[in-house]
C-alpha cells in the first residue's frame, strides 16, 4: 500500500511539472503572444512575450516578435530597440536579421531619418537579396525622397519578387506618374485593381487611372475637339508613341459617334485598344515593362477576358450589376489569372 501511494504521488508530481514545462516554454509563451497580436491584443502579447523574455533573454523570435508589437503600437524607440537586439545577435539567421533591419528601417522613417532607413533596408539586403519588402520599403522611402528612379527600380524588384503585392504595383504607378511617364503609370493601375478592386484606395485608383487617360484631351462648344500634345509625346519611343495613341483614343469618346455608348463600355473599348496597341509596338522590345506588362494584358485580351476585367475593376454601380449578372466571365478571368505564369 504504502509502495503504490509513493508510486501514485511520484507520477502525480511528474505530470505537473511535464504540464508547467510545457506552459511556460520559450515556444509555448512565443505562440500565445502571436496569437494574441494577430488578435489586435498588443499588450497582451508584450506580457507573453515578457515571460518568454525571462526564459530566454536573447531569444532572436521573441526580441523580433516585440518589436513588431511595438511598431503596431507606434512605439518607435522599443520597435529599435527590440529589432537592434535581433540584429546584433550572433547567432541569428541572415533572413530574420533582414526582417528585424526592415522593421527598424521602418519605425526610423517613420520618426524622420529616412537616410538611416534607407541604410538599414540595404544592410537587409545584403542579407536576403530575395526578401521582397526589404525592396518594396526601400521603395517607398526613396519615393518620398523624389527619388523616383531608384524608387522605380527597387519596385520592380519587389514585384517580380511577389506578384501579387498589391501595395508595390500602386506605389509603381505613382512613381512612373511623378515621372511623366502616363503609360507605364497605366500599366501598374490596371495590374493593382486586378488584385485590389474593391478597396478605398482602390476607387481613389480608379479614379487616377481616368483623369491621366483624358489628359491633354478638351471639348469646346458642341463639336470642337482639343488634343494636346506634350513634347515627349513625339519623341521617338514605343512608349511616346503609345502615349499619343492613347490621347487620340480618349479623344474619340467624346465626339459625337460615341454618344450612344456607356462609360462602362467605352472604358473596355478604349482599354482593349491600348493592350493590343502595346502590343504591336512591342516588336522587339525587351525590359520590363514590355515581358511582364504587356504581354500579361495582352494574353489577358487574346484569351478573351478584358471584358470581364474592366467591369471587374470597374467602382460603377453598372459595373457591379454587370459583374453580378455574368459570374461566369468573371470566373474564366480567374481561371486565366491562377493559370498564367510571369
Amino acid at each position: 500500500m504504502i509502495k503504490h501511494l509513493i508510486g501514485t504521488l511520484l507520477l502525480a508530481v511528474s505530470l505537473t511539472l511535464a504540464a508547467f514545462g510545457q506552459a511556460t516554454t520559450t515556444d509555448d509563451l512565443l505562440q500565445k503572444g502571436i496569437a494574441l497580436y494577430d488578435a489586435g491584443n498588443y499588450k497582451g502579447a508584450l506580457e507573453q512575450y515578457a515571460q518568454a523574455l525571462k526564459l530566454e533573454a536573447k531569444n532572436p523570435t521573441v526580441n523580433y516578435e516585440i518589436s513588431l508589437t511595438y511598431f503596431a503600437l507606434q512605439d518607435m524607440p522599443n520597435t529599435i530597440r527590440y529589432s537592434d537586439v535581433v540584429i546584433k545577435s550572433k547567432n541569428t539567421s541572415p533572413s530574420i536579421k533582414a526582417q528585424a533591419l526592415v522593421n527598424k528601417g521602418s519605425a526610423l522613417d517613420i520618426t524622420g531619418k529616412s537616410a538611416e532607413a534607407i541604410t538599414a533596408y540595404r544592410k537587409a539586403l545584403k542579407l536576403d537579396p530575395s526578401y521582397q519588402m526589404a525592396y518594396y520599403n526601400l521603395g517607398l522611402t526613396l519615393y518620398n525622397q523624389e527619388a523616383y528612379r531608384e524608387a522605380q527600380n527597387n519596385l520592380i524588384e519587389a514585384i517580380q519578387l511577389r506578384p501579387s503585392h498589391a501595395s508595390s504595383h500602386l506605389l509603381l504607378a505613382y512613381t512612373m506618374q511623378a515621372q511623366h511617364n502616363r503609360v507605364q503609370s497605366l500599366l501598374a493601375y490596371y495590374n493593382f485593381l486586378l488584385l485590389e478592386p474593391n478597396s478605398e484606395r482602390a476607387s481613389t485608383a480608379f479614379q487616377d487611372m481616368q483623369r491621366m487617360q483624358n489628359e491633354g484631351v478638351s471639348k469646346s462648344g458642341e463639336n470642337t475637339i482639343h488634343l494636346t500634345v506634350r513634347p515627349d509625346q513625339l519623341e521617338n519611343s514605343p512608349f511616346s508613341a503609345a502615349d499619343l495613341l492613347l490621347s487620340a483614343m480618349q479623344a474619340t469618346n467624346i465626339s459625337d459617334e460615341k454618344k450612344g455608348k456607356s462609360e462602362e463600355e467605352l472604358f473596355y473599348n478604349n482599354t482593349a485598344s491600348f493592350f493590343s496597341i502595346l502590343k504591336e509596338l512591342k516588336k522587339e522590345e525587351q525590359g520590363f515593362w514590355w515581358s511582364y506588362y504587356v504581354d500579361f494584358f495582352h494574353d489577358m485580351d487574346a484569351q478573351g477576358n478584358t471584358e470581364a476585367f474592366c467591369y471587374y475593376i470597374g467602382q460603377s454601380e453598372a459595373a457591379k450589376k454587370w459583374e453580378a449578372k455574368h459570374p461566369e466571365k468573371i470566373n474564366e478571368l480567374a481561371s486565366w489569372y491562377k493559370t498564367y505564369k510571369r
